[in-house]
């Protein structure tokens, strides 16, 4: 017995001046703006949406509609639960992660919601996949199953080809940020909001392309920030550490020690007897 997706909300709907609830549930849901625009409050984020944009929320992920008076929108929203059923699906959803691993990133929860530009498969599918359900019928049945696989193929297509295209930006706005700010603390959450990213995606993405964590690349450039100034000027080593962001001076040492084995003063007097 294995699962499958199964819908058990979907509809049209144009929203004038509105503010939803907060209010989470079981399923994911697929939120399409077919014309206008709008805005998406989740995890304390708000998420701006536009025409041929959808965004994708995790289950029991705290989310709410809003709707300015001046920018009405209609959408096309599907909500859909991994459902077990004792006859066998047109494929189960374990099958599915074997044939397609890169599927299985869709249901992380730790990526609590992604958003992304469609180029028409998306709403394609998606809308033949609700007309489908609103004629549903042992005679449908596998049609339906084949378009909700449809879905999440093309779903997990548009946001790979997506990463492959911006991945590297995104990086390079986190990067830029840490060089230009390395002397303030740096917060995880402050890169994640210039880059428009999750916390956890960009952790993901930023250790994929620079082989270490966001933490660990932080403490880097400010070490080597220190390395440079305890060579080529005559600040104080009791100041250097207020120089390169770090909150005390003994914190400083010992970082510093545990990085090239010696204290900041010894590196200096090493470095210009050479």
């Amino acid at each position: 017995m294995g699962q499958f997706p199964k819908a058990v909300a979907y509809y049209y709907k144009r929203w004038h001046e509105f503010e939803m609830d907060l209010h989470h549930h079981p399923a994911i849901e697929i939120m399409y703006v077919m014309d206008g625009k709008c805005q998406i409050e989740i995890d304390d984020r708000i998420v701006h949406m536009r025409k041929g944009q959808y965004i994708y929320i995790q289950s029991n992920v705290k989310h709410r509609l809003i709707i300015d008076k001046d920018h009405p929108c209609r959408m096309l929203n599907i909500e859909f639960i991994l459902h077990s059923n004792k006859t066998t699906p047109y494929i189960s959803i374990e099958q599915l992660f074997q044939t397609q691993p890169s599927i299985r990133s869709l249901f992380d929860q730790n990526e609590r919601y992604f958003l992304l530009k469609d180029d028409e498969a998306v709403y394609f599918t998606l809308r033949h996949l609700v007309l489908e359900l609103d004629h549903q019928s042992a005679n449908n049945q596998l049609l339906i199953d084949n378009l909700m696989v449809q879905l999440l193929l093309w779903i997990d297509r548009n946001r790979r080809e997506y990463h492959e295209q911006t991945g590297n930006q995104h990086i390079k706005k986190a990067l830029t940020y840490i060089h230009e700010h390395y002397d303030t603390e740096i917060k995880v959450e402050r890169l994640a909001s210039i880059t428009h990213l999750h916390p956890s995606y960009l952790h993901k993405i930023f250790r994929r392309s620079q082989g270490m964590t966001i933490n660990q690349y932080i403490t880097k450039v400010r070490l080597e920030k220190a390395k440079m100034l305890l060579v080529n000027t005559e600040i104080p080593v009791t100041e250097i550490s207020n120089y390169v962001g770090v909150n005390t001076s003994q914190y400083f040492s010992n970082l510093f020690k545990k990085e090239t084995g010696l204290s900041p003063s010894a590196y200096r007097e090493h470095s210009r007897e050479i």
